[in-house]
């Protein structure tokens, strides 16, 4: 294991995070701060204590983003009294996310860390998450905010309904591992180093757990209660422009999947389904004269279904463990995501033909092209995410 140390980093790109040729770390602990000079010391001095309780090896990095307080300064003056500690200095760049791949990018640990420092992250607390690797060969453990005896000290009404509807939009847009949880945008965790080295990371924003549950192949994740303590000095950092950015993140994650050599496939089947939902529905409305509502209702079945058959065995034959319980989750699924936007589409419907004076086949047609891809978008990542055993 490296001594205590300081290292001054210029330059981000060419850093990853690789396997270590003789491991003798067991847990490497990154701090990532910006303006924390106030608390970091305690800080520090408390993780150490939490971790000598452990009887492991292990190092804690504190990744600093140059602060103009002189954060990384101060850390810095404690490498002679905790020799575990090593403290980066990053000139030029800024950034949460990209500071913890930066920090496990000179980590030496099997498993890896991270918890915030500014305070709200309770020490004692990566103990627990420790623990959980000592147990059913998991290979994610998050502290969560949103178990029974976990909770939030004193936020606002205001950022407690952010922070919650973030977090339902990311189980919405990507359900699989992130669905799973209860606080995928949880700041404090720790993961298995053979799960990271495996995923290609591209971190952007300040939420890398999202990153990581959201690219990776991890299956075996538990989460920790614990109280998300009041900040005791300092100034909180969370802005709109975070929420912004984390959209943002959200909306490329739930592309990224579909750039792969089943994009083609996904898109054809999109698109027959389609043409097979508009098909029924002239046959049923134009040819046998049924009403308006029932035609659109059993053409937007007929598409669902199509949709099921073709992705089932053609677009993602292989990734789902194909079972007769597993397609019927996947059926269950595509209704849950298709269902609810099919409906809003009879609603539109009916509204552009009673309201606006469309004709019905054009009031369809309308409706099918604008609302139907979406709902084929969100419903293939409800149905074919990868099975979680």
């Amino acid at each position: 294991m490296n001594s205590g140390r300081l290292i001054e980093v210029k330059d981000f790109e060419t850093m990853t995070v690789s396997r270590v040729e003789t491991p003798d770390v067991d847990l490497s602990v990154v701090i990532p701060t910006f303006n924390e000079s106030h608390g970091i010391s305690q800080i520090i001095r408390s993780l150490h204590s939490s971790l000598k309780e452990l009887h492991i090896n292990f190092e804690i990095i504190l990744v600093d983003d140059d602060s103009p307080d002189d954060t990384w300064k101060i850390a810095a003056e404690l490498i002679k009294e905790i020799p575990e500690l090593t403290v980066i200095r990053r000139v030029g760049v800024k950034g949460l996310a990209t500071a913890v791949i930066c920090g496990w990018h000179y980590s030496n640990g099997q498993l890896l860390g991270v918890m915030d420092g500014d305070g709200q992250h309770p020490t004692e607390v990566i103990k627990d998450l420790f623990e959980v690797f000592n147990e059913n060969g998991q290979e994610v453990a998050v502290a969560s905010r949103y178990l029974p005896h976990g909770g939030i000290k004193k936020w606002s009404l205001s950022r407690r309904l952010l922070s919650r509807g973030a977090q339902t939009l990311g189980q919405l847009l990507l359900p699989g591992a992130i669905g799973t949880i209860n606080d995928p945008m949880s700041g404090y965790f720790i993961v298995k180093r053979s799960i990271v080295i495996k995923t290609e990371l591209d971190p952007v924003g300040y939420k890398i757990l999202l990153e990581i549950l959201a690219r990776s192949q991890a299956s075996k994740i538990q989460e920790i209660p614990y109280v998300f303590l009041e900040r005791t000095s300092g100034k909180s950092k969370v802005a709109v422009s975070h929420y912004v950015s984390y959209l943002r993140h959200l909306l490329r994650l739930r592309i990224q999947p579909l750039r792969s050599r089943a994009l083609v496939r996904y898109l054809l089947v999109t698109a027959g389904a389609l043409i097979v939902d508009a098909t029924i529905f002239f046959w049923l409305f134009e040819i046998n004269n049924w009403n308006l509502t029932r035609s659109a209702a059993l053409a937007g079945e007929g598409g669902i279904l199509f949709t099921i058959l073709l992705h089932d065995l053609w677009t993602f034959a292989g990734r789902p463990v194909r079972t007769l319980t597993d397609r019927i989750r996947r059926l269950v699924g595509v209704h849950l995501a298709l269902g609810a936007l099919m409906f809003l589409r009879l609603l539109a419907i009916n509204a552009f033909v009673n309201w606006f004076s469309l004709t019905p086949l054009l009031a369809f047609f309308i409706t099918l092209t604008i609302v139907m891809p979406g709902g084929h978008l969100l419903g293939s990542r409800f149905s074919w995410r990868n099975i979680r055993v």
